[in-house]
This record gives structure tokens, sequence and C-alpha cells, in this order.
């Protein structure tokens, strides 16, 4: 039996639909996730980013978030 509380709950819990060429970005501030190309998230890292390993920060890269436009520590995901 699926009601409307397990269409909700497959939807909050199931991940998005994966397209070639794409990263997904998570804020530290904001908490958003975004999809974005590789030339999004090179335009987003242009003129100042800095890398750190992900053994230091969880939120290893700094650049400009895609959802709230902020220069924050974001994470990147290639493979989502």
């Amino acid at each position: 039996m699926s009601g409307p509380s397990e269409t909700g709950r497959h939807a909050l819990y199931s991940a998005g639909e994966r397209k070639p060429f794409t990263a997904t970005v998570e804020c530290s501030s904001c908490r958003e996730e975004t999809r974005v190309s590789y030339v999004e998230l090179g335009a987003l890292m242009f003129p100042l980013h800095f890398h750190l390993p992900p053994i230091w920060r969880y939120y290893c890269s700094w650049f400009r978030c895609p959802a709230c436009g902020n220069r924050t520590w974001m994470r990147i995901h290639l493979d989502r």
C-alpha cells in the first residue's frame, strides 16, 4: 500500500538522475546540494579557489556556492 507519505518519502530519499559530466556541490553555509556541469563548476571556482586534502576538512574546497552565492567551504561529489 503506497500512500502520499510513501511517495514523498521515496522522493526525499531517492538519488536524483545522474547526468554525464556533472557534479553535485554541497555548501557548508546553506547546506544545499546543487547539480552543476563541469563547465559551471569551473566558472564557480574562477578567479579564486582553494582545495585542502579531505583528511583535514569535510568541506575541503573554497569557492562560490551556486545556491546562496557566498564564497564558502564546499564539498564536491563527482560520482553522484
